[in-house]
């Protein structure tokens, strides 16, 4: 499970994207994520919850933001300037 093993990846900064909508199977990522995953992860993690998102359908719902929120990510993680 993600949680068992989500705290192996710091000190590395990671970024967990979930939906605030429910599913029908695993409820809010939301209320799994935040605080359960991001505390488990550690310092370097960031969370982004997209509240009209469910799962991995956020890109769908805000596409340029998303876009956005990425490369400023990963250029932070990589040390990348632009």
């Amino acid at each position: 499970p993600t949680i068992e093993i989500i705290g192996q990846i710091s000190p590395r900064p990671i970024m967990m994207v979930g939906g605030g909508l429910s599913d029908p199977i695993f409820g809010s990522e939301a209320e799994m994520m935040i605080p359960r995953y991001a505390e488990a992860a550690g310092a370097n993690a960031q969370t982004w919850i997209i509240p009209e998102a469910v799962h991995c359908d956020g890109p769908n719902h805000r596409p340029e933001e998303y876009a956005q929120r990425m490369v400023e990510f990963f250029d932070t993680a990589f040390g990348i300037t632009r």
